[in-house]
Formats: structure tokens, C-alpha cells, sequence
């Protein structure tokens, strides 16, 4: 369909989403479509009712059935029914065969004669409905002939009767004659259009990975998570209306940086389609369905108490529910479609939605705890009112406790805007951008904060609002600004508000350290040590800025007893942040283990509340936790929910992190494609950002991928630019971490003055540590340098001692380089044992180039080793995604749809869908099912 977009007609839906929507979110519909139109060429026959909303989508959908049918060959014939056509017998099945009609002489004669009478052709009409009906039969299969025949009746709610059964009739006796009929409904629909011969397809709203990228599409704006979710919840996923929402709604509305507008601005076109069965309604229902929209949470007796309260009668509830717009269940009320409410809405004037919101105001008055009156109050004012701001505060801080930080943000924000007093105004958008902050809303946060800090009057305010600024700089701007806004605001908090001083200094340090600038570290000591020592939160921050500094500059005793003592601290405070940098504490120590189990920890709490802004950022090291646990499934799931929420919220620094460890995990399991993708995309936001941390990860990776394929050389090229740490493109920890993979390259690749440098730093840093993985580390690496084979037999042997097993993959490179050694000592037997639960181990966690590299080895070692996989017990690991196998998981622990969709920020739907696909891929039909494999097999999810 071509041309510009144009008012929709009385009755008909504004054609316009094929155009611009590429039909979004409709690959299931797409499919059965392809399906009924399948058999045409193959002379048979198809069959369907796609019915559903206005808006849904209903004639793209048969626009491109008529591109597919007639690119396959078929011919095709349209009709649309219009309701001004309605009382004409057989309009719409003249308008339908209108093309086919040169072929009519060649009917038999009873039937040419009765359908050109029916049709209006002759002079004389004809009353045999029956033979009509034959007749329209015998034109269309013989119209089929050669390439087949596709119907397409588009608005079939307003064919007329007579046209609508003869469709029928034909429906009944279509068999192998390559005909399809295809029709639209627009819900409600007539109940002759309930025939059990058509087979019916719902067009439900699209979900919300379709209608955010029906929105960017539209806009060519990236359309923020939360806004999609928004907006989808206002509209129901209404295709149409997110089509002309995408051009309606500014940049700013749809990077989140702005709140939505109130009611949404609905286009002509989409308030034409939707609001059409509204008009034929009396004003005192249309009244009734203005006041059910207003009111918003479904409260039926809140509705009928406004509506009397206003003078008009509340039983127009009950003839409104009975036009099939509303539903009532119990004493709740709702739009059948949520699209429609927002046209509604949207079409009163604004006096009159006012009155409407200060009515249910005056009857919501007894509960007004529960913020709907607040809101109320909100919504029909025109100017500032401090005691309506004050009663917003009070909802926003009652929704703060109840976790819902966006809803949080709105009340503050609307509370601010109706508040006169500048330092009052600034503090209540202080408080909503902390709210913002903690929904994962980065750009709105940075926009409160900008508007809040020209108000601000108080030294503590705004050093409050340029934490949140450091916050949001932190997770999506430049690194050393981030550094330098948190410095100052801990300056500006120290006097009055030590312990909030300490935890911006703490979040500076994560500036250095994502920086890879530990120098810093003294400085931010220094900082600590000048705080009053009142709050066991400076003393607990002191003890770790200091501590870590220490270790940094090499005075390991020192800083062990200082993050010792301040990982204590952290616990007796059990503030989420301290607690946080007690594991990052524990690293720089070399406890690898202990320090994610720290991290773990607070990312379980920041799910518990629903803390977006902090979670992703945690899951970070819980993914960390997994993959060294050999859970590489699990690992991968929670780096792609840490990903798509450092995204969704904007946080592009933290999403170049979780690339990074992405690309780490890739070349884990062999994935070289997958790790130079997401090592290279790592790259390109950590050169520019001055993010060290993330581009020395994403080195790394790729020097693990050059060591399992043996390119030694190109391994120790990039590690050596791992081991230099500058400020901006490499981190200490990441540089000290990777010791053990720097000993082996430089090992095998002949330079062995290297490898002992390396060593000689290893023994540093991990000589005295009482930590098995990092003991087990140091004793390999003393082994693969090993002058001898007897010498380093002991030292494999030591370090086989010390794996704990937390970290498998660990233990299998070491039992595997232990079965190398020994092979090469001619003792075949001894490496057969190691090189076999070398192979095993790599096959378990997924590292398929290590698990080959074991089998070629066992095979140069006499054994024929079995096959990858060979063996393996059951699992869904390679046939889902890691989302899906995190959805499953959780499903198999006894988690709701709805507890599932809260800990992995999705919709209880898009839990639904992956279930149903996940069910037949597992050969089972059922949740009691998945219970059961689980309890068979605890291992089959991770």
C-alpha cells in the first residue's frame, strides 16, 4: 500500500501500520497466515477469521496475505465492508466476485441466472438464496484453476447478511479446490460471524519488544525500556497507536528524559478507529466510561460514588458495561481495551477531566493512604498547592517503601512542580531523582538533578544531588568527571553529613577503579581519614579507601589487616554499598571466591527490592561467581540480564563491563566469533570512555582465545598490554588476575625471562595468601616453569591439593597441563587419569576447545576418548537461551509466573511465552512436569 496516510472513514480502520510498522511482533500470526495460504498452489484449501481490536492490525495483515498469495501465483479478490453498504443485499459479495464476473457465462445456466439477479445484473432478481450460494462456489473454484484463488474480506462486521452467508456456505464445502478465504473482524463482532467453520485468530497488543522497536522505528529515537512499558500499558500494544505515537510523542518523552504526557497524545486517525463504537452511545454513558477511565485503578465503587456525586446517574455504569466497552467483575471495573480508555480520556476536554479528577478526589477522601486521592488532587489542579504537594510526598514516600521507585519518582516530581518554596521544591526533586535512580531511569535522574540544582540553596542538598549526578556519570558518562563530581560532593556532604561523604568517596573509587587510576585510592584515603569518625559508615569506608591504597602500593600486610578489619565493619553496617566494596576489599587480596560471595549478596537484596539502577551493576560479579563455579549457563543468563538492564537504563559504561565479561565467558566456551563480537563492541565504548577496567577484560578474553588455539605469541602480545595498567585502558586487578595465563604464554612461547617476571609478581601478590584457588594457581605456575619434570610433578601434584573445586575450569587446565607433563615423561598411565577428568570437567562447564585440546591429548596417550557429549546427563544447556534456562529454573524451584517476572525485570507474559516454548523442547506439557525432571536432575538447568 502506497500513498499518504488519511483520515479513517466512518466505520473503517486508518490503513496505515503496514507502512510504517514492517509488522512488528506478528511472526506467530505471519506464520499461520503462511499456513492457510500454503495449500492454494497445491489445489487446497485454507481457511480464517482474524478478529481483534481497532488498531490491531487486522489489514496489514491481509495486505501482505494479498502480496504473498499473488507472489505465489494466486489470484487474488478483495471486499471491504463498510456500514453504510449494510442494508444492501449482496453488496459485499458483488464487490468481492466483481473481478471474476467475465468467467460468469460460463456457469451453468440456473446458476448464472440466479447469481447476476442476486448481484443486480439483470433485470430480475433472484430469491433461490441456495443456488446463489452454489453459483458463488462454482465461480470461485473455477477461478482457481491454475494457481489458485485467495478471498481476502477485510471489516467483515459490516458485510451485509446475505453476502456474509453465502461466504459461509462456500466455507462449508471448500475441499481440495485451491480456494482460501481469509477475513478481518473488528471486536465486538456480530454473533453470525461466530460460525464454528472459520477458524479464529486473536490479535492480541504487541509485547514489549516489538512495540519499542515499532517505536524507535516510527520516531528513529531508541525508545527508552520503561517508557515502552509505559506507553504499552496505556494503549495494550495497539499497533496503530503506537505507530502515531511514534511521532507524536519528542525525544525526550521517549528517552525517558521527560515524563509521558497526560492523556497521551492520540492522532485523528488512531482516535477515529478507536472511539467510532463510543459515538453511538448516549452522554450519560459517555460520561460513565470518562469517569472509569479518570479513576484508573478499577474501583466500581469509587466510579459510581463520583458519578453521583457529579449529578449523574450511576446505573450508566451498567449500560455502558452492557456495549461490551467496559467489563465489571466483582467491584472492579475495566476497559475491555486499554487503548480505547486512552482515547477516551484523551477526548474530553480538559475542564471536564479536571471536575471529573476533583469529583473522585472528594470520594476517595476515606482511603486516602493508598496515594489515589493524592493523585486525584494532582490531576485536577492548575497551580501550585502545598497541601496537594504535601500529600504527594506522602504516597511518593509510602511507594518508596513499597519498593515501586518509577511510581515514587512521578509523585515527587508532580509534588515538585506544585511547590513554591525553592529550597522545598529542590529537596522534593532530590528525593524523586533518588527514586528515578533506583527505577534504572539514568536520563530522568540526570534531568531532576539539573532542574534541582538550580534551586538548590543548601551545601548538603546539593552535595546530595551531585552524588546522584556522580552516580549517573558513573554507570553512563565519563569516567574522570564521574571521579571528580563524587569527590565534591563528598567535600560538600563532610560536615554535616559524614557517612554520606563516605559513600561518595567509596563511589569515586569505583570511578579510579573502573578507570584503572588506583593512585587515586591515596588521595580518596586521605579524604576517608579527614571525615569525623562519628559513623561506623567513615570508619568502615577508611578502613577499605586505605586499605586497598595500601595493597596497590605494594604494602600487602598492612592492607590485608585494614580490609580485614573493614570487611567486618561493612558486615556490622550492612549498608549494600560498604558491603559491596568489602568484596571488591577481599579481591584486591586475591580471595576471588569470598569476594563474590560478598557481591552475591547485595545483588540478591538489590532483587529483593527492585532495585534496577544497583542490580545490574552486581550482577556483574554474581555472574563472575557462576562462571568460576563452572555454572557457565547460569553465569551467561545473569551477564544477559545485567546487560539488558545496564542498557534499559541507560548505564552504557556498565553495559561495555558486562560485554567485556561476556566476551570472557565466549572464550571460555570456545565461542571465538561470539568473543571478538562482544570483546570488539567492549572496545569501542572502554578506548573512548577511559573505562581500564573493561577493556583490560576484553584483552584478556581474547588473549584466552589465542592460548586454546595455541597462538602463544598473540596471547602474550595482549596480555602485555593487560600487565601495563594505564588509567583508561587497563586495570591491576584484571593485570594481576591474568598472571597465571601470562606465565603459561610467555611459557610456550619461549620467553621465559617473561614468564619469571610474572611469576616473580604472582608470588607478591598471591605468596602469602591463605586462599586454596590462588595457592593451587601459584604452585601451577611454579610448575609449568619448572626446570625438570620430577620438580614440576610436585608442584601439579601441590596444586591439584589446593583446588578447592569452586573454580572447576581451573582445575581441569591444571589437571590437564599436569597430563601434558607426564605424557611427555613417558608416563602414559598417570596422564590418562589426569587428561581423562580434564575432558570431562571442560565438557561439564562447557569449555569445548580445552575439553578437544584433553581428548587430543589422551589420544596421544593411547586412549580413544569418547565423542563431545558422549555420556552427558540430560540438559537443556545448548538448546536454550540463558534466559530461557533461568526462566525454566526458577519455574522448576516453585516460582510463580509473576515472582519470575519480578526477579528478571520482564512482563508475567513474556515468562508465559518462554515457558511455552520451553515445554515441548523438554517433552513435557506441564509445570508439574518441569518440577519433576528438576527433582530427577538438579543439574539439568545449569
Amino acid at each position: 500500500m502506497t500513498g499518504s496516510a488519511r483520515p479513517a472513514a466512518p466505520g473503517t480502520e486508518a490503513r496505515i501500520i503496514d507502512r510504517y510498522a514492517e509488522l512488528f511482533g506478528r511472526d506467530d500470526e505471519l506464520a499461520e497466515i503462511d499456513r492457510v495460504l500454503g495449500g492454494v498452489t497445491a489445489s487446497r484449501s485454507g481457511l480464517l477469521l482474524l478478529h481483534g481490536e481497532p488498531g490491531c492490525g487486522r489489514s496489514a495483515l491481509l495486505e501482505h496475505a494479498g502480496r504473498r498469495a499473488r507472489g505465489m501465483g494466486a489470484t487474488v479478490v478483495t471486499a471491504r465492508g463498510a456500514e453504510a453498504e449494510f442494508p444492501f443485499a449482496f453488496a459485499g459479495l458483488h464487490q468481492l466476485l466483481l473481478p471474476l464476473l467475465p468467467a460468469l457465462p460460463a456457469l451453468p445456466p440456473a446458476q448464472a441466472d440466479a447469481l447476476s439477479g442476486a448481484l443486480r445484473l439483470s433485470y430480475a432478481p433472484h430469491e433461490d438464496r441456495f443456488l446463489v450460494s452454489v453459483a458463488a462456489l462454482s465461480l470461485m473454484t473455477a477461478a482457481a484453476d491454475g494457481g489458485g484463488l485467495v478471498c481476502l474480506i477485510d471489516d467483515a462486521q459490516w458485510l451485509d447478511r446475505p453476502s456474509l452467508e453465502t461466504l459461509l456456505f462456500v466455507a462449508r464445502r471448500l475441499g481440495p479446490d485451491g480456494v482460501s478465504l481469509l477475513l478481518a473482524q473488528r471486536d465486538p463482532g456480530p454473533p453470525w460471524l461466530a460460525d464454528p467453520v472459520l477458524p479464529r485468530l486473536a490479535l492480541p497488543g504487541l509485547d514489549e519488544e516489538a512495540a519499542g522497536a515499532l517505536l524507535s522505528s516510527r520516531s528513529g529515537v531508541r525508545a527508552d525500556a520503561a517508557v515502552t512499558r509505559e506507553v504499552r500499558a496505556a494503549i495494550g500494544g495497539n499497533p496503530l497507536a503506537l505507530n502515531e505515537l511514534g511521532t507524536l510523542l519528542t525525544e525526550r518523552h521517549l528517552t525517558g528524559r521527560e515524563p509521558l504526557p497526560r492523556p497521551l497524545p492520540l492522532g485523528a486517525e488512531v482516535r477515529a478507529a478507536l472511539l467510532g463504537p463510543v459515538r453511538e452511545l448516549s452522554e450519560p454513558v459517555r460520561f460513565a466510561l470518562l469517569v472509569t477511565a479518570a479513576e484508573e485503578s478499577g474501583d466500581l465503587t469509587a466510579v459510581t460514588a463520583a458519578i453521583g456525586h457529579l449529578g449523574a446517574e450511576p446505573s450508566s455504569v451498567d449500560t455502558a458495561a452492557a456495549s461490551g466497552l467496559l467489563a465489571v467483575t466483582g467491584r472492579q471495573i475495566a476497559f475491555r481495551s486499554p487503548a480505547l480508555r486512552t482515547a477516551v480520556y484523551g477526548a474530553a476536554h480538559p475542564a471536564r477531566r479536571r471536575q471529573v479528577h476533583q469529583a473522585l478526589a472528594e470520594v476517595l477522601r476515606p482511603r486516602a493512604r493508598d496515594g489515589r486521592r493524592a493523585r486525584q488532587l494532582a490531576a485536577a489542579a492548575l497551580g501550585p498547592d502545598e497541601a496537594v504537594a504535601a500529600e504527594l510526598q506522602e504516597a511518593g514516600e509510602r511507594a518508596h517503601l513499597r519498593g515501586e521507585y518509577a511510581d515514587c519518582a512521578v509523585l515527587l516530581d508532580r509534588a515538585a512542580q506544585l511547590t513554591v518554596d525553592a529550597d522545598r521544591r529542590a529537596e522534593r526533586l532530590y528525593e524523586a531523582a533518588r527514586a528515578a535512580w533506583q527505577a534504572g531511569q539514568a536520563a530522568r535522574t540526570e534531568d531532576l538533578v539539573r532542574e534541582a540544582l538550580t534551586l538548590a540553596g543548601r551545601p548538603g542538598t546539593t552535595g546530595r544531588l551531585l552524588r546522584l549526578r556522580g552516580a549517573v556519570e558513573l554507570r553512563g558518562g565519563v569516567l574522570t568527571d564521574a571521579y571528580r563530581t563524587l569527590f565534591q560532593a563528598a567535600r560538600l556532604l563532610a560536615t554535616d553529613a559524614p557517612g554520606d561523604a563516605a559513600r561518595s568517596l567509596m563511589q569515586a573509587a569505583e570511578a579510579a577503579s573502573h578507570i584503572g587510576d588506583l593512585a587515586r585510592y591515596a588521595e580518596l584515603g586521605r579524604a576517608a581519614g579527614r571525615l569525623s569518625y562519628g559513623s561506623p559508615a567513615v570508619e568502615c569506608a577508611r578502613l577499605l579507601l586505605i586499605g586497598i591504597g595500601q595493597v596497590v602500593a605494594a604494602d600487602t600486610d598492612r592492607g590485608t589487616e585494614l580490609i580485614t578489619d573493614g570487611v567486618t565493619a561493612a558486615h556490622t553496617v550492612g549498608d549494600p554499598l560498604l558491603v559491596a566494596w568489602s568484596g571488591v576489599g577481599t579481591f584486591y587480596l586475591g580471595e576471588a571466591a569470598a569476594a563474590l560471595d560478598l557481591l552475591a549478596q547485595v545483588a540478591d537484596e538489590a532483587r529483593a527490592s527492585g532495585h534496577a539502577g544497583v542490580l545490574s551493576s552486581n550482577l556483574e560479579f554474581t555472574a563472575q561467581l557462576e562462571m568460576f563455579s563452572g555454572r557457565m549457563a547460569g553465569a551467561e543468563a545473569l551477564n544477559d540480564e545485567g546487560l539488558r538492564l545496564a542498557r534499559e537504563s541507560g548505564q552504557e559504561n556498565l553495559a561495555a563491563i558486562h560485554l567485556s565479561r561476556r566476551a570472557f565467558m565466549c572464550a571460555l566456551r570456545g565461542d571465538e566469533p561470539g568473543c571478538r563480537e562482544a570483546a570488539e563492541a567492549a572496545l569501542a565504548t572502554a578506548l573512548a570512555r577511559r573505562i581500564g577496567i573493561a577493556a583490560a577484560t576484553a584483552r584478556h578474553a581474547l588473549a584466552c582465545v589465542a592460548l586454546m588455539h595455541g597462538a602463544y605469541g598473540e596471547a602474550l602480545r595482549l596480555l602485555d598490554l593487560v600487565a601495563v595498567p594505564e588509567p583508561g585502558s587497563g586495570h591491576p586487578i584484571v593485570a594481576f588476575f591474568s598472571l597465571p595465563d601470562r606465565i603459561e604464554a610467555a611459557v610456550r612461547a619461549g620467553e621465559r625471562q617473561a614468564a619469571e617476571e610474572a611469576l616473580e609478581s604472582f608470588e607478591r601478590w598471591q605468596g602469602r595468601s591463605t586462599h586454596g584457588e590462588a595457592r593451587a594457581l601459584l604452585a601451577r605456575s611454579r610448575a609449568l616453569l619448572s626446570a625438570d619434570d620430577e620438580t614440576a610433578a610436585g608442584f601439579f601434584t601441590e596444586a591439584l591439593e589446593l583446588h578447592s573445586g569452586s573454580v572447576p575450569i581451573e582445575k581441569a587446565r591444571t589437571e590437564l597441563y599436569f597430563g601434558e607433563s607426564l605424557r611427555r615423561a613417558r608416563r602414559r598411565r598417570d596422564a590418562r587419569t589426569h587428561l581423562r577428568s580434564a575432558a570431562a570437567t571442560f565438557d561439564r562447564v562447557g569449555a569445548g576447545p580445552w575439553a578437544e585440546r584433553a581428548r587430543q591429548e589422551l589420544r596421544a596417550a593411547g586412549e580413544s576418548p569418547p565423542a563431545a557429549g558422549e555420556g552427558a546427563v540430560r540438559s537443556g544447556e545448548g538448546r536454550f537461551t540463558p534466559q530461557e534456562l533461568r526462566i525454566a529454573r526458577l519455574a522448576a524451584e516453585g516460582s510463580s509466573n509473576k515472582e519470575i517476572a519480578a526477579q528478571l525485570f520482564l512482563s508475567s507474559r513474556t515468562v508465559e511465552y518462554h515457558l511455552y516454548k520451553i515445554f515441548p523442547r523438554l517433552g513435557i506439557t506441564s509445570r508439574r512436569d518441569l518440577v519433576r525432571l528438576f527433582h530427577e536432575d538438579p543439574t539439568l538447568f545449569d
